[in-house]
């Protein structure tokens, strides 16, 4: 129980009991947590202990709230290390992750300025926009648009990359990527990109761009919206 003569402030001891309680998934993930009521009855402090237990939990991404049906632990975040090429699938997978990928576009395209200025090409070129749909545990967590010029990879389908992935697609006309540059930035989740990652519009995002290579030569240009909510990035100084 909470001890008022401790120095340390009762919410934050609080805070340290339910996060423990959360950490040993007695509280599961996305389960409903007791009321503000039912906190301040079983741990006998002021309701306005127990919201500021609650702020500094959802502050950190520990709790999140539902509008009418009350407080629910979030979902651990995923999180990527930045300290050479990798793929998202075989990443979430390393994390103990189910990972998914649903193609929801593919159509031939004629680049204009901004994918002709990443991939190095000329304006109006024929490139493939393969526009996928990446999930863990059925989750989504990214929603990408990837630009490959058909000249590279002609005959590709939205099958092979279904069923094969991306990359591993590419490498069947030769193509072994082996390095990327990437910037982010932060972002407020749009509508549309809403929709597909089940957020809510506005919500935080990270704006991913990606330019692949292979050798010297650029064989992708590819623009993520990420969950801020369920992915973050580890970057490894060496």
């Amino acid at each position: 129980m909470l001890d008022e003569k401790a120095p340390v402030a009762l919410y934050y001891q609080l805070k340290e009991i339910l996060l423990e309680k959360i950490k040993n998934n007695e509280w599961p993930i996305n389960g409903k947590i007791p009321t503000e009521r039912e906190l301040c009855e079983i741990f006998k402090v002021s309701r306005i202990t127990v919201r500021q237990a609650l702020y500094e939990l959802e502050k950190e991404g520990y709790l999140y709230r539902k509008q009418g049906k009350g407080t629910f632990v979030t979902a651990p975040k995923i999180e990527q290390r930045l300290s050479s090429f990798y793929s998202f699938s075989e990443e979430i997978r390393k994390m103990g992750y189910t990972p998914s990928t649903q193609v929801v576009g593919f159509d031939l395209v004629t680049a204009d300025d901004e994918v002709a200025k990443y991939l190095n090409i000329a304006k109006e070129v024929s490139v493939y926009s393969i526009r996928r749909l990446r999930l863990a545990n059925q989750e989504p967590f990214a929603y990408e648009i990837s630009f490959i010029p058909y000249e590279l990879c002609p005959g590709l389908t939205s099958e092979e990359v279904a069923t094969n992935g991306l990359y591993n697609s590419m490498r069947k006309y030769g193509i072994a990527p082996n390095k990327a540059i990437e910037t982010f930035e932060a972002v407020a989740i749009s509508s549309k990109d809403a929709l597909y990652l089940q957020a809510n519009k506005n919500s935080p995002g990270l704006l991913l761009n990606r330019v692949t290579y292979a050798e010297q030569i650029i064989i992708e240009y590819c623009r993520s919206i990420i969950r801020g909510d369920r992915y973050k990035y580890q970057i490894v100084l060496k």
